[in-house]
Parts: structure tokens; C-alpha cells; sequence
């Protein structure tokens, strides 16, 4: 594991993620030999670790760990893993109305009551419209949160940028290292959110002449960093269970791009998967889904 995180670890798509997983593998597994690896072991590890998606996740990096390792120096053991199940994928989204009470709460509104009895008030001491432009991009892009949190209003090696002449979001950076299974593909920007966008960039001091604030979601001038915190409390307020989280957004907007019926390969780049990750996801969302074969006869 020390040479996979000297040789491997700073070269991936997130090296300081990669570098905690390796430490907080090493404080179980560092007193052993390869060849305790065994599926006993791996199962400890998931029950020691108390979820099961983070002990796979985990194991995945001290399996290639050991694979490099055997490739490059040579092994008399190559073990074989046991990992955990993956979970299975959340079926949570947005409906509109929904989408619609997380905005006007991320913007300052609070959610009365419940049923026809429910009435919206102005909370006070508010300071979360930054959370606002995250939730817009995220339903209008599908992007994950961690690329909107970096996103920037010119080209950089830190982050995604926006190109407002050609209304497109680039999401990786120049040089960036991107996991496969994390794609930042470009994406068109919506005419609405276009309108906000171009609205964020006057207000964040950009001029012909003169160059604003950089980063497209920031705190008071700030890159945005840690949404959860503010997201909670926006859950909160416009009285969405918890099971609404950041990434939810993403999957709202794979989920109505299947309920509009647009087609399986374009709704799959725009959000940056393969065609049969999309449809194994979100298709079923399609009010025509099969309905040729169920009318068949």
C-alpha cells in the first residue's frame, strides 16, 4: 500500500481521497502479510468500517494496491478478495414541486404547516441563496456537486469552467485525472439557466473590463466547499425527508430527462454515462417504456 500510494495514488482522479483510504486501511490491515487477505478478513474489515458501499470502496483500492504491487515487483501470493454487495442505486428524485419548494427554501423561505394548511414565510438571518445557484446547475446539468462546488467562470486547472459565448459547462479541468466511472463530460447549458447564469456573472463583477469572483458557487467571495450543512437545513425548511441529499439532484435530472422521453444517447452524455448506464438506470422513469412489447398482442 506504501507503494501504491507513492507510485499510483497521486496520479488518480482524486489523490488526497485516495491517501485516506489507504490510511485508514493500513490502521486495520497493516499488521498483516498478503496472504492473510482472505475472505474472512475482508469481511471484518466491512463490519469494522460499519457500511457497506465505504468498505468496498476501500478494499477496490487495496486490491489494485496489491495487483500493482505483484505486477511490478512480483508476489508468491496473490490473494483473492472478498468485497461487499453493491448497493443498490437510489430510486429518490425530485418531482417538480418538490424541486420547487428546495429552491424558494435555499433562497430564504420556509415551509409552514403541511397539507392545504401550509403556508410560506421569510426565515431570518438567512444566508443561503449560495446554495441556490449549486441547485439550479445541478437540476438543469445533472453534475455532481463536488465539479459544481469547482466550477469557475474562465478556463483553469483547477476546476470545470463555463464558456458563456458557447453555452456549454466544461466539468474537468484542464490535465484533470478523471476516474472512469466518473466522467466529466461537457454539457449544453439550458436557455433558463443561461438566463440565471449570465444574471450570477454581472452580480459576481464581471465586465468587459474588469474581472469578477471565480468561482460560480461561492460564500461571500469564497469557493463553497462543504454544501451539506446548508443543504440540511434547506431539507428542513421546505419539509423534504432525508433522504434528499446533494446527489439527489443529479438523479432528478437523469430521471426527468427519461420522463421527457428524450433519446437514451443524448440524455446519457449530457450527464456523462454510457448509453447502457443510463438505461439501466433511468429508462424505466419513460412513460413509453416498453410499451411497444406490452402491446404486442
Amino acid at each position: 500500500m506504501t507503494v501504491y500510494a507513492d507510485d499510483v495514488a497521486p496520479n488518480t482522479a482524486a489523490p488526497r481521497t485516495t491517501e485516506q483510504i489507504i490510511l485508514r486501511l493500513n490502521a486495520f490491515f497493516g499488521a498483516m502479510t498478503v496472504s492473510e487477505i482472505k475472505g474472512k478478513t475482508c469481511r471484518d474489515y466491512a463490519a469494522h468500517r460499519k457500511t457497506q458501499s465505504g468498505a468496498r470502496r476501500d478494499l477496490e483500492i487495496m486490491r489494485a494496491a496489491v495487483r500493482y504491487y505483484h505486477k511490478e515487483h512480483g508476489l508468491d501470493v496473490l490473494p483473492a478478495f472478498t468485497l461487499p454487495k453493491k448497493s443498490l442505486p437510489k430510486d429518490r428524485y425530485l418531482t417538480r414541486p418538490e424541486a420547487a419548494a428546495l429552491l424558494l427554501a435555499a433562497l430564504g423561505w420556509e415551509k409552514i404547516g403541511t397539507g392545504d394548511n401550509a403556508y410560506w414565510q421569510r426565515r431570518k438571518m438567512h444566508k443561503g441563496k449560495h446554495l441556490a445557484r449549486l441547485i439550479l446547475i445541478g437540476l438543469y446539468t445533472g453534475t455532481r456537486p463536488g465539479a459544481v462546488k469547482s466550477l469557475q467562470w474562465i478556463r483553469n486547472t483547477q476546476g470545470g469552467w463555463a464558456d458563456m459565448d458557447r453555452g456549454v459547462i466544461f466539468r474537468r479541468a484542464d490535465g484533470e485525472h478523471v476516474a472512469h466511472n466518473k466522467r466529466k463530460t461537457p454539457v449544453k447549458i439550458a436557455k433558463r439557466l443561461m438566463a440565471h447564469m449570465r444574471r450570477w456573472k454581472r452580480l459576481d463583477g464581471w465586465t468587459d473590463r474588469k474581472a469578477g469572483l471565480r468561482y460560480i458557487v461561492h460564500y461571500q467571495g469564497r469557493q463553497f466547499t462543504k454544501e451539506n450543512k446548508a443543504f440540511r437545513s434547506a431539507i428542513a425548511a421546505a419539509d423534504l425527508d432525508s433522504l434528499v441529499t446533494p446527489h439527489v439532484l443529479r438523479h432528478t435530472r437523469g430521471t426527468w430527462l427519461a420522463q421527457a422521453g428524450v433519446k437514451s444517447t443524448e440524455a446519457a452524455a449530457s450527464l456523462g454515462l454510457t448509453a447502457e448506464e443510463y438505461e439501466r438506470t433511468y429508462l424505466h422513469n419513460d412513460p413509453d417504456f416498453q410499451a411497444e412489447a406490452a402491446d404486442a398482442f
